[in-house]
């Protein structure tokens, strides 16, 4: 058992993540076998663990000054499993249970889910031979993930207001209704998400590099005050309030995620417009 004490505790919370990626898989399997809902909404807000370990791994690391180079193996597919493989299935289960308008089959989903991991998984690959530098290209896989799972959870509290007073108000308000949470528009999704992957057209600084920590933090805070809110909701305040709240967050932070991607073709286009003087 000689490659278990090549393990440092780093690579132990890796694993933890690994666990919590594999655990969303097999609860979004689950709920399609039992037609349930709520348990792929589970399976949603248990990623959000794995995001935590993703950035814990990395604090441990630093602040014990532990380097191995079994660690960075396992850290790439600890990220393919959690950030390539389980959203992609999250999404293709929720399709398959018929938690979204069906414009096109559900079964047509699996396309993007197979882009999704084929970009993603390239991207993983690419960033373990590459010689980076300062900053990076295209969307990171959490990034990527982390949209799809937000985006799913925002569907997924809005459809809780259906049948109540509330609905009606929100329904003008709300970003990922009937227009954006059907299953031709999911499968869109999946494949723009894979492509930016690698896309060479979105450009993140050295800054935007050292500060990718706070995104995760956000995601990780986001998970937090959602299960909070509506443990207290389901105790003390009425399930609406719990929803309402979940929804919010959720959505404040799909905006985030969609002003991120901006931003960084935004900053793709200011270092071509700053090149081009040079080349002529």
């Amino acid at each position: 058992m000689s490659v278990i004490r090549e393990l440092q505790l780093k690579d132990y919370v890796t694993l933890l993540g690994t666990m919590f990626g594999t655990a969303t898989i097999i609860l979004s399997i689950m709920g399609v076998i039992d037609g349930n809902q709520t348990t792929i909404a589970l399976a949603a807000l248990i990623w959000v663990g794995a995001m935590t370990c993703d950035l814990l791994d990395g604090v441990v690391a630093r602040k014990l000054k532990q380097t191995n180079e079994i660690g960075r193996e396992l850290d790439s597919l600890s990220d393919a499993v959690s950030f390539v493989v389980a959203p992609g299935v999250l999404i293709l289960c929720a399709s398959l249970n018929g938690d979204f308008p069906a414009l096109i089959p559900n079964q047509f989903v699996v396309i993007g889910v197979f882009v999704l991991i084929f970009f993603g998984i390239t991207r993983l690959a690419w960033y373990n031979v590459a010689n980076v530098g300062e900053g990076y290209t295209g969307l990171t896989t959490p990034m990527t993930a982390g949209f799809l799972v937000i985006f799913y959870l925002v569907h997924y509290f809005f459809d809780q207001l259906g049948g109540t007073a509330l609905s009606a108000y929100y329904t003008a308000l709300n970003p990922v209704s009937y227009f954006l949470s059907n299953t031709l528009t999911i499968m869109l999704f999946l494949i723009i998400m894979g492509i930016f992957n690698i896309a060479p057209f979105l450009r993140y600084g050295i800054n935007v590099q050292k500060r990718r920590g706070i995104w995760k933090y956000l995601i990780i805070i986001l998970g937090i005050l959602m299960v909070f809110t509506i443990v207290a909701a389901r105790g003390f305040l009425g399930t609406g309030f719990g929803i309402i709240v979940g929804y919010t967050l959720n959505t404040f932070f799909v905006f985030c995620i969609v002003a991120y991607i901006i931003y960084g073709f935004y900053h793709y286009l200011e270092l071509r417009r700053h090149s081009e003087p040079e080349s002529q």
